[in-house]
């Protein structure tokens, strides 16, 4: 039996499509692959930071747990154990070594600047305390008072001024703001620079004139008028 011959729009209609068809094809597959890689890409990345925020929280609790040991330590001013820590106990070195990118070790960084202060190792309380970020509070302004501390005790006095003046500026209150602006005025009369240490003392009288410092910071500035 003779087949039937195909007719002719059908025969037209399965032929293979034109390059202009395949070119349109191709494009389309193309955009919807960027598309599809572009949005698992952006889900990996949140799926990735919401795993890491639940394992920084988690290794957050776990060096709060572990620094109540080197915090009783510093207490009791036994402040080389608070910084090697004994066995089974954990200093504050190795606890900023292990979780100094969260936000308790970030604490036992202050805390491990202050021991090295305690114990006069200079060096090391610098660079450790200039590793520390420090928060828009009482604690910020009183790490870089200690900052200040360790710059003056190394005669580095302009330096110390200026964190002094940074402790008076990160969290202002008529408490802690009036004596460290007079620490930095005299930071800086050591240094040498007379001109800003009398506007130190003119700030704490025009910001804080009913602070205790007030006075203080008069008697210091009729001295520098007089002084050749």
């Amino acid at each position: 039996m003779a087949e039937e011959p195909i007719p002719r729009s059908e025969a037209k209609s399965a032929s293979p499509p034109s390059e202009g068809v395949w070119a349109t094809l191709w494009k389309r597959l193309q955009e919807r692959r960027w598309t599809s890689i572009l949005t698992i890409g952006l889900v990996v990345i949140v799926v990735g930071w919401v795993a890491f925020r639940e394992y920084r929280n988690a290794k957050n609790e776990e060096c709060i747990e572990l620094m109540r040991f080197a915090e009783a330590y510093f207490r009791q001013d036994s402040f080389e154990k608070a910084i090697k820590g004994t066995i089974g106990a954990p200093g504050f070195e190795q606890l900023v070594e292990e979780y100094g990118w969260t936000p308790a070790g970030n604490l036992c960084r202050l805390y491990l600047g202050l021991c090295y202060l305690k114990t006069r190792q200079v060096g090391p309380a610098i660079e450790v305390l200039s590793a520390y970020e420090p928060p828009d509070s009482y604690l910020g302004g009183a790490a870089y008072a200690a900052l200040a501390g360790a710059y003056a005790e190394n005669k580095e006095f302009e330096k110390a001024a200026r964190y002094y003046e940074k402790a008076a500026s990160i969290h202002r209150n008529s408490q802690t703001s009036p004596p460290y602006l007079i620490q930095g005025a005299l930071a800086y009369e050591l240094a040498k620079k007379p001109q800003k240490a009398e506007k130190l003392y003119k700030r704490l009288l025009e910001e804080y004139p009913l602070s205790n410092e007030a006075n203080t910071a008069q008697k210091h500035l009729e001295r520098l008028r007089f002084t050749p």
